[in-house]
């Protein structure tokens, strides 16, 4: 082998991994990861009761996108939406003391009891100016007790947040969106269940 062939393998290699890098970087522009922080108001209403939460649905028309940054760049998850919201809503109930159990499938046997159940058909975030993001949200939560039907309402909110990076700042905001809204929500199925 010669000194220029090793020379020419070298930059080949080291160009392959500059472009890996750069698709890295690109794509952690558009990735937003999904967190959530439980928070209690004061003056919420506190649970006694056992509570059965089914998966929230996802019933947005584009469930592979969460928003847009501008200039054809979209917004992706990092990790699944309804997920996201369903753990958040487990979050907010547990916070006010309710014994929750997490029922995977939403299609076996509702069974005894309260069961919360619900749906989203918004979750979206578009990147401002200045590291400005907004973020609208729309859910659905319906409560049971054994099978027959108490309440079912919908919440919506819109929010603007500041943040590091357009990431951030799209983090920052669908989180304290959803946390605005499940404040009342969870509040609300407490309500539900006196």
């Amino acid at each position: 082998m010669s000194f220029m062939h090793s020379v020419r393998k070298t930059f080949t290699l080291l160009g392959f991994m500059a472009a890996l890098a750069f698709l890295a970087a690109c794509s952690a522009n558009t990735v937003v990861p999904l967190r959530y922080q439980p928070s209690t108001p004061q003056g919420a209403p506190t649970c006694t009761q056992t509570v059965t939460l089914l998966p929230f649905a996802d019933k947005r028309a584009d469930t592979i996108t969460i928003g847009s940054l501008g200039e054809g760049k979209r917004f992706y998850a990092e990790n699944d939406v309804a997920e996201w919201v369903s753990w958040a809503m487990f979050e907010e109930l547990k916070a006010r003391g309710c014994d929750v159990k997490y029922r995977e499938k939403s299609d076996a046997g509702t069974g005894k009891g309260y069961v919360v159940s619900g749906s989203f058909d918004t979750v979206n975030v578009e990147s401002g100016t200045a590291l400005m993001a907004k973020a609208s949200l729309r859910l659905r939560v319906k409560v049971e007790k054994d099978g027959k039907f108490i309440i079912e309402q919908i919440y919506s909110g819109e929010r603007e947040n500041l943040g590091l990076s357009n990431v951030d700042a799209a983090q920052k905001v669908l989180s304290s969106t959803l946390q605005y809204l499940l404040q009342d929500a969870a509040s609300d199925v407490v309500k539900a269940t006196k």
